[in-house]
């Protein structure tokens, strides 16, 4: 416990604030607004999932057209505070309950089932909003699921937004190239930015003659097959997953089985998942597991980002207390990654604690 002197660090005030949240039952926030967060829209209303809002920076997305369009932010905290107060307590059972590993699959399934056979109508709700401003949507409760449907890694960003530091535009426009061939999301940031002097993390940046952190990058990328690796970026420090190989177009509704690829008759012997979790043995590192909501759209799950953002904070808090990150000149030995995979596909970024 900390003395009444002790200068508690902002990281942490934080942190505590975020332990703090609750994860929001039956609660489903939908990031972007485009074809397919409208395709999730269709089918979440029609198996009545009860609380769905969709947020997109366009206020003429596609999903804006369908539903109720919020005004202000205050109708948004009201909105979600009501959602709020029922659900918590049952909602922290849950949480108990995964964390101790004695939630099993078939309450999952009658939730769902429970949920489909109520007589309540879904409640939809479209707002104008910038990916930035997710940590004050995320300020009155985790949704039960996130649902990225927007063309970036979206849980970079939201920990960017998080932690409070910059992603940079990656402008090669080969990666964009062999990102839209391959299925996968465009690096798609803002077009310039300039680092915050205090901020806890940034991005890792290589150049072509940092043979030291080249030779890291390369060691990172060495965990996967190379027939899974599907683009290699190590000025960014980016790497994409995915079994399509160049050229190759997964279809909107594919399933995903674990153990083959339908569309191309590929065996898996291991999904981006288990591949990326193995990671963790050669550099500190989270995975954002993306689950099927339906088959070729996921969603996190808001217990598990919550738990991962929470680990990452204290990674974050701890090696800047002990004073590793200001004794290690080599940014590699204060390094981490964070990944979003699935069955099939996956996108990895790496940043290191300044």
């Amino acid at each position: 416990m900390a003395n009444p002197g002790d200068k508690i660090s902002p990281i942490d005030v934080k942190t505590e604030k975020l332990k703090n949240l609750p994860v929001i039952k039956d609660y489903y926030l939908v990031l972007g607004g485009g074809k397919i967060g409208t395709d999730f829209l269709h089918y979440a209303r029609k198996n009545k999932f009860p609380f769905m809002l969709v947020i997109d920076r366009d206020e003429n997305a596609p999903a804006s057209r369908e539903v109720q369009v919020l005004k202000t932010e205050s109708e948004i905290v009201d909105l979600l505070k009501k959602r709020a107060k029922a659900p918590v307590q049952e909602g922290m059972k849950e949480q108990l309950l995964r964390a101790e590993g004695k939630r099993k699959e078939e309450n999952k399934e009658s939730d769902k089932e429970s949920s489909k056979e109520s007589g309540k109508k879904s409640e939809a709700y479209f707002y104008r909003m910038d990916m930035q401003r997710i940590p004050f949507l995320l300020s009155s409760g985790i949704p039960e699921y996130i649902i990225p449907a927007v063309p970036c890694h979206a849980v970079a960003y939201m920990l960017a937004d998080i932690l409070k530091f910059p992603m940079q535009e990656a402008k090669k426009e080969e990666s964009l190239k062999e990102n839209r061939k391959a299925g996968l999301p465009e690096i798609n940031s803002p077009e310039k930015s300039i680092s915050e002097k205090n901020s806890p993390v940034n991005e890792l940046f290589i150049r072509p003659e940092d043979s030291e952190l080249m030779s890291f990058f390369k060691t990172i990328a060495s965990v996967f097959p190379e027939d899974v690796i599907a683009g290699s970026y190590p000025e960014h420090s980016m790497l994409f997953f995915s079994y399509a190989r160049e050229g190759e177009i997964c279809p909107d509704g594919c399933p995903g089985p674990r153990d083959k690829c339908p569309t191309f008759g590929r065996k898996k012997p291991k999904t981006i998942t288990e591949y990326t979790r193995e990671l963790i043995h050669t550099i500190p590192g989270w995975v954002f597991e993306s689950h099927q909501m339906k088959p070729g759209i996921g969603g996190l799950k808001g217990v598990e980002f919550k738990r991962n953002m929470l680990e990452i904070r204290e990674f974050v808090s701890k090696l800047q207390e002990n004073g590793s990150a200001k004794k290690s000149e080599k940014l590699e030995d204060r390094a981490f990654f964070i990944a979003t995979t699935c069955t099939c596909h996956g996108v990895l970024n790496i940043f290191y604690v300044t």
